[in-house]
């Protein structure tokens, strides 16, 4: 999973936003397989804005009508929170100001958008009422809802993503890679990170993290061959979490 966060010169809203992979299962049945299935047809089955899950923690989950952009299908993903509150008025009969009781629902939806080609997930998350947890776990409901198109999501830190957003700021801030050994070996992916931070201190996940001062002009090093590009390389199968935040010029 890749985390990007970016914002203004003067604290401005932040835009988090995670990738993850949409792909069909390994595990295909002669039927799957024979299927004319293509990934846009099967994923249009999922994202089915008339489906409607169980509740979960007291929230269900809607998608709305999905529209296709550039070879990319879009669109929002959330709940409505229910509740009842009072609105002030007038009333002409009694001549009074009165409180009436009124359904207060909220919407609260994350925009998500879909690369058909390379088949990548891409979405905002809104802490704290949608994380990415929250939002993969209820994308993942829907995916169970249909075993017949066989689609999984998965992990996945995309290098070309990631490089993309750093040509869009113009300071990266801050960096966090938080990595799991990867399984069952390690023979694709950076040797010297696996060996360094995980096999040689028995860890079962090591959290590497760099920062700039509050007031500092420059950025982090973000290059290719650098240590914080090697860090996304090893995340690309899923075995690492990457956050980056960085800073752009508003305007």
């Amino acid at each position: 999973m890749v985390e990007l966060r970016q914002k203004g010169r003067y604290d401005m809203p932040q835009l988090i936003i995670n990738f993850s992979k949409i792909a069909f299962g390994a595990q295909r049945t002669l039927d799957q397989a024979l299927s004319a299935y293509s990934f846009e047809m099967a994923i249009k089955e999922v994202i089915n804005p008339s489906t409607k899950l169980a509740p979960r923690y007291g929230r269900t989950w809607r998608f709305s009508q999905p529209k296709i952009h550039d070879g990319f299908l879009v669109g929002k993903f959330g709940f409505v929170t229910a509740g009842i509150g009072q609105q002030g008025d007038y009333d002409e009969e009694l001549k009074d100001f009165i409180l009436k009781t009124i359904d207060t629902k909220q919407p609260t939806y994350s925009l998500w958008a879909i690369d058909l080609l390379y088949q990548i997930l891409a979405f905002e998350v809104k802490p704290p009422d949608i994380k990415y947890q929250s939002f993969v776990g209820n994308f993942e409901g829907f995916l169970n809802e249909r075993p017949d198109v066989n689609l999984t999501i998965e992990k996945v830190v995309e290098t070309a993503k990631f490089i993309e957003w750093v040509e869009n700021v113009d300071r990266v801030t801050k960096f966090t890679a938080t990595l799991r050994p990867p399984n069952p070996d390690y023979s694709k992916h950076p040797k010297d990170l696996y060996r360094e931070l995980l096999e040689k201190t028995n860890a079962d996940q090591a959290k590497v993290e760099f920062t700039k001062q509050k007031g500092s002009t420059d950025s982090l090093n973000t290059e290719k061959g650098k240590t914080i590009q090697t860090l996304v390389e090893y995340g690309k199968e899923g075995y690492s979490t990457i956050v980056a935040r960085g800073l752009k010029k508003s305007g």
